[in-house]
């Protein structure tokens, strides 16, 4: 809509008591942002539910309008030296999905790009503290939603979220981190690298000002935004207490599909996805292709090839061989061997063509599992 709408959200969003969804109801009442502060009193006092406490406040703002305007030109001057961008959710490059949630933010920065193509993507979300199965199921997850142009979200945190990311990176694939902090600071301090790379093939994106630091009372209300942006939620193993959960919750609430993947049942790590799925808020899934079969529609053929469908006309007969039998439970060169009455140098080289293609994985001790 232009930089002076832009100017005219972000004065409104200066305004103590005036949150996102009042701020759309005035612009959705009176047209415009711009228009709102040519308003009179009486006019903002006959919006619904609207008090004189936040009329009052409008009518002051507008008589100070030149000195939010300075500190306006100030933020675009800082935003310009730190390569960050503004979106309000006006414009044609906020995300389409997230405009369609109860209290989206109606003003987001982001640094790297906004696609339209992330009308179609899915929210990744888990633990921070992932097991080793819980890392290959992202992994997994992760690589195949990619290989299949699906574009992933999630918030960066450590465990499943960074996963997430530098598993999406590694494929040039498009991705938003949404953080709890301004995008000019990064939390965890230790995914800086990721968090550059990020920007490389995706956008790093918040609705807080410029310099906020990342306080624990962001993380829910930004989890709002990760799945707002998605087309559906996957949970990859997290615990009964897990933040990963509010994510899936607001999912819920916002008439998304909520994925989850199952976890062994006597691990605690396991319990917060393990629980979606009992209750029936979460779809089990043990492919990719769960997941785009139950969003067919909603993808509307904007799908490539799965990874999995493509690997398979790859594989020569002696590769799909073995790729058949393993699994993901780590299984030994010896039984491998044994089952596929190969020689073990026929194995290893088989094996290693596997391993160059992305379809399995080693371990310490020959131990070799399916991706």
């Amino acid at each position: 809509m232009g930089l002076e709408s832009t100017k005219n959200i972000w004065i409104l969003k200066q305004i103590e008591g005036l949150g996102n969804t009042r701020i759309r109801q005035l612009i959705s009442h009176f047209g415009s942002a711009e228009s709102i502060f040519e308003k009179e009193f009486r006019e903002l006092v006959e919006i619904e539910k609207f008090n004189k406490k936040l009329a009052s406040s409008i009518i002051s703002a507008r008589d100070n309008y030149s000195e939010y305007e300075n500190k306006f030109s100030e933020l675009l001057e800082v935003c310009n030296n730190k390569s960050i961008n503004l979106s309000v959710f006006t414009d044609e490059d906020y995300p389409s999905n997230l405009k369609e949630i109860y209290d989206a933010p109606v003003l987001l920065y982001y640094i790297g790009k906004l696609e339209r193509s992330d009308r179609y993507s899915i929210g990744i979300v888990g633990g921070r503290g992932p097991t080793e199965y819980g890392i290959l199921m992202c992994q997994k997850f992760t690589n195949d939603l990619c290989d299949a142009g699906i574009p992933v979200i999630s918030g960066m945190a450590k465990g499943i979220d960074a996963i997430c990311h530098y598993e999406a990176c590694k494929r040039e694939s498009l991705n938003y981190a949404i953080l709890g902090s301004g995008v000019d600071v990064i939390y965890p301090p230790d995914n800086s690298k990721l968090y550059h790379k990020i920007i490389e093939t995706g956008a790093v994106i918040s609705e807080y000002p410029v310099g906020s630091k990342a306080i624990p009372e962001n993380f829910p209300a930004r989890n709002r935004i990760i799945s707002g942006i998605s087309i559906g939620t996957l949970i990859v193993e997290c615990g009964i207490k897990s933040g990963a959960l509010i994510t899936a919750t607001f999912a819920l609430e916002q008439n998304k599909e909520v994925f989850a993947v199952p976890g062994n049942i006597n691990s605690r790590l396991s319990g917060g996805t393990n629980n979606l799925i009992k209750k029936g808020q979460a779809k089990l899934v043990t492919s990719v292709d769960d997941i785009l079969e139950e969003l067919k529609a909603k993808l509307d053929g904007n799908i490539s090839q799965t990874r999995s469908e493509s690997q398979k006309d790859e594989l020569n007969i002696f590769e799909q061989q073995i790729f058949d039998l393993l699994s993901n439970d780590p299984i030994h060169i010896d039984i491998i061997n044994e089952k596929t009455e190969l020689s073990i140098s026929q194995c290893l080289f088989h094996l290693l063509n596997l391993e160059f293609k992305g379809a399995i994985k080693q371990y310490p001790g020959k131990y070799f599992i399916k991706i």
